[in-house]
Formats: structure tokens, C-alpha cells, sequence
């Protein structure tokens, strides 16, 4: 496969770091996208951690809020077996 960058601020990067390492192009860009691979993935995991810890907040914070009113529901509605209002 070939990969074709038509930009200027790219190939002097690329230069620079090739002419800097004494390393092929090809090895520094599978370097550079091995980390930023790495980096996204990471980040990823991150935000999963994150949102699960926050649903498990959540859950605490609902089961440990009081009961408001413990009546069975079909109390608090006070309908009967035909829907009719009690």
C-alpha cells in the first residue's frame, strides 16, 4: 500500500526526524502510529473507567436515597381491577 502526504509542514517533520534518528520514514511512522494507536486506546479505557464508575455512583446514590413513600404501588394509584379510580 502506498501512502501519499501532500503537505509541506508534514514532509519537513518527517525529514527532520529521519535525518535526526538516522531511521527510515516507513519505521517512524509505524513508530509514531503504534503510539498514538496505544494513546487513543488508553484514552478510551479512560473514559470507560469513567463512565462506570459514574453509573455506579449513581446506583449508590439511588438505592441509599430513602423511600419517599412505601406503599405498594396499586395503593398509591388507587385504581381497581377494571382501571376505574378507587
Amino acid at each position: 500500500m502506498s501512502i501519499t502526504i501532500d503537505n509541506a509542514e508534514v514532509e519537513a517533520l518527517l525529514a527532520d526526524l529521519t535525518a535526526t534518528t538516522h531511521r527510515a520514514a516507513p519505521d517512524l511512522l509505524l513508530e509514531l502510529l503504534r503510539r498514538e494507536r496505544a494513546r487513543v486506546d488508553a484514552d478510551r479505557e479512560r473514559d470507560r473507567a469513567g463512565a462506570v464508575a459514574s453509573g455506579r455512583l449513581l446506583h449508590e446514590r439511588t438505592y441509599a436515597s430513602p423511600l419517599v413513600d412505601p406503599r405498594p404501588i396499586d395503593v398509591i394509584l388507587a385504581y381497581d381491577e377494571n382501571g376505574l379510580p378507587v
